[in-house]
């Protein structure tokens, strides 16, 4: 019972990360539960498809707990960068698109700073 309550529970380090991952006004993102999923599998973490935030919070502490970090920022800056070469390509495609587009972009690059400047923070922050 205990070891289901600690999953729950996030490292002080890891909550803003997360908020700012969930939320696509910030991220300009939107992480699904397949991209968790498939960052948990580089991490050496079988996730069940099931909640996105409870994914995430199983996740960023198997993290914490495996001193994966840095693998697991990098997972995520991976999948920002992906989405980030997609709107540029759509908006090349769609020019009248272009703008809500760049939007998204800034976000993905300014999330892809955070998760770098945490990759890179002391873990007991």
């Amino acid at each position: 019972m205990r070891e289901k309550e600690n999953q729950n529970i996030l490292p002080p380090a890891y909550e803003g990360v997360e908020r700012h991952l969930m939320a696509v006004f910030y991220s300009g993102v939107y992480i699904t539960n397949a991209d968790i999923a498939r960052v948990g599998a580089k991490l050496g973490l079988e996730l069940p498809l099931k909640d996105r935030m409870a994914l995430l919070k199983q996740l960023m502490r198997h993290a914490h707990d495996n001193d994966q970090k840095p693998q697991l920022m990098q997972g995520f800056i991976d999948i920002l960068k992906e989405r980030a070469d997609t709107y540029r390509q759509l908006a090349q495609t769609f020019p009248s698109a272009s703008p809500l587009l760049g939007q998204m972009i800034q976000k993905a690059q300014s999330t892809v700073m955070l998760l770098q400047r945490e990759m890179r923070s002391h873990p007991y922050e």
